[in-house]
């Protein structure tokens, strides 16, 4: 395998984090050995180029066992902040502290920052019609909001939570 020594050295920044030894338990189920597993499969595939069964060969695994692994990791770190802190953390460790840079041909590197920009125009879209949307929403409960927040001084702290629950319901309901 080409990228051997580059795979060692993403191994040693998952190890480090995760304080695991990934390539001795290649068969533990712990949370952060699955996790290890399919962050290395991820920046091997993504970053490395390497095909499926290339990163298999690795841990002896069926090039399947790759693909469900690649699958779950998004599900995984949209649920778990500390996963996807730790994903942004070995990536950035194992890219600064890499000596060998990877070659990327200059066509695909322009093909990939023209996603990004179009990435980043949907996502900017997608920001302001999520803040008219507030903007309508604070208009239109504006009357509700202060009416609440009138309630609960009168209500008290421990009482208000049951009437925003009936409040929720009633809301709800509607």
């Amino acid at each position: 395998m080409k990228n051997k020594k580059i795979v060692e050295k993403i191994i040693k920044c998952i190890n480090h984090e995760f304080g695991i030894d990934l390539l001795s338990n290649m068969k533990n189920r712990r949370e952060e050995y699955v996790f290890g597993r399919a962050l290395l499969y991820d920046i091997c595939r993504k970053h490395l180029k390497m095909s499926l069964s290339d990163i298999g060969d690795i841990f002896k695994k069926n090039h399947a066992t790759v693909i469900h692994s690649l699958k779950q990791l998004p599900y995984m770190m949209k649920y778990d902040s500390n996963l996807r802190d730790s994903y942004e953390k070995i990536t950035r460790t194992w890219l600064l502290d890499s000596e060998e840079l990877i070659p990327i041909p200059e066509e695909e590197l322009k093909t990939r920052i023209k996603n990004l920009v179009n990435e980043n125009k949907l996502l900017t879209l997608k920001v302001r019609q999520l803040e008219e949307k507030l903007l309508l929403y604070s208009k239109k409960y504006k009357k509700h909001l202060v009416l609440v927040s009138n309630i609960e001084h009168k209500v008290g702290e421990k009482q208000f939570p049951k009437f925003e629950r009936k409040l929720n319901a009633l809301l709800n309901g509607m």
